[in-house]
């Protein structure tokens, strides 16, 4: 007769939770949250400085290009021919 009432504690144990428990898992999901903010927050800002890199480099590359397209026109302008 003993272990019929055993797996009702089982059951009991498994399905209950004791309020030492809840604060421990509000206290991991407050962790886990705060840490997937930061995430968020690390890849948001990655990913503003890299488009802010590809907007300075293509300007780069206008300025450049210009520049090199004056030395072209006035030195095919100078060959004669």
């Amino acid at each position: 007769m003993e272990n019929t009432s055993l797996l009702g504690d089982v059951l009991n144990d498994i399905t209950t939770s004791s309020s030492t428990d809840d604060g421990y898992f509000r206290y991991l999901a407050y962790i886990r949250d705060y840490a997937l903010k930061v995430t968020y927050i690390t890849i948001g800002t990655v990913g503003i400085i890299d488009n802010l890199f590809v907007i300075i480099v293509f300007a780069l590359f206008i300025k450049i290009t210009d520049k090199v397209r004056r030395i072209f026109q006035t030195t095919a302008a100078a060959i004669p021919g």
